[in-house]
């Protein structure tokens, strides 16, 4: 799926929650917009770089390191 990152940055809970999860409580998250449509998700830093890394998210220009 694309999702294009809107740059916002707000205290809330990661929808997402991935293993690598930061954000099961409140913390910085950042709204991404899923396209077509431009629904919202909310996502921590960790878990929007593993949902690229893994190829579920794609971000037009961005490139995910391998973990290590």
């Amino acid at each position: 799926m694309k999702v294009e990152p809107s740059g916002v940055v707000l205290v809330d809970e990661c929808s997402v929650q991935t293993d690598v999860c930061t954000a099961r409580t409140p913390r910085p998250i950042t709204a991404v917009w899923a396209l077509p449509g431009r629904r919202q998700i909310n996502v921590c830093r960790a878990c929007l770089d593993e949902m690229i890394r893994k190829g579920d998210w794609k971000v037009e220009g961005a490139r995910a390191q391998p973990r290590k």
